[in-house]
């Protein structure tokens, strides 16, 4: 082959490699994007799960204080539903 054919086929093959780059980026480029939002979804929904999870086991050691311990009861009744024992007075503040 002559050297002027080998160069045009270089230049073919080079132009040809160049294109196929520029495709490829168009196509993996919105690919890319998503991947990088649902791996940011995925993060933000396993924190979630990680604070739900500290929840529920917080409530279960309530739960478990409440059904053994007659203390935590006392400690409900007199915080939430604001009951006393006879004779004590209720003092509240603002």
């Amino acid at each position: 082959m002559s050297n002027k054919v080998q160069k045009m086929l270089s230049v073919t093959f080079w132009v040809i490699i160049v294109l196929l780059l520029i495709f490829s980026a168009f196509v993996v480029m919105p690919v890319y994007r998503k991947y990088v939002v649902m791996q940011k979804k995925v993060y933000s929904l396993e924190q979630e799960l990680k604070e739900a999870q500290e929840e529920c086991q917080a409530l279960l050691r309530e739960v478990n204080d409440l059904e053994h311990s007659s203390l935590a009861a006392e400690r409900v009744a007199r915080e939430k539903y604001r009951l006393s024992d006879e004779g004590e007075k209720i003092l509240y503040f603002q």
